[in-house]
């Protein structure tokens, strides 16, 4: 499988292996951050993907990114994996 750069649900940068979810055999996530995914399940299970897009870019703006640059970062979430 395939080794992701970055959280295939949030589009979190995955630069440290610390920053990955773990599966249920406790391995570190090849797709999914630790924020989205623990023990093999999704931390938010029920959230659609306009939902995540909201949570995100208001989680990048309360880290002091400017509004049009979370807008930015968000805009192409759906294409991530975990909305196909």
């Amino acid at each position: 499988m395939k080794e992701y750069k970055k959280c295939q649900s949030c589009a979190m940068p995955l630069k440290k292996m610390e920053d990955r979810g773990t599966e249920k055999n406790s391995e570190r996530s090849l797709m999914y951050c630790k924020h989205c995914y623990q023990e093999g399940e999704f931390t938010q299970k029920d959230i659609k993907v306009e939902e995540m897009k909201q949570f995100v870019k208001n989680k990048c703006i309360e880290m002091g990114l400017p509004k049009f640059m979370a807008g930015m970062y968000v805009k192409n979430l759906h294409k991530l994996y975990r909305w196909q």
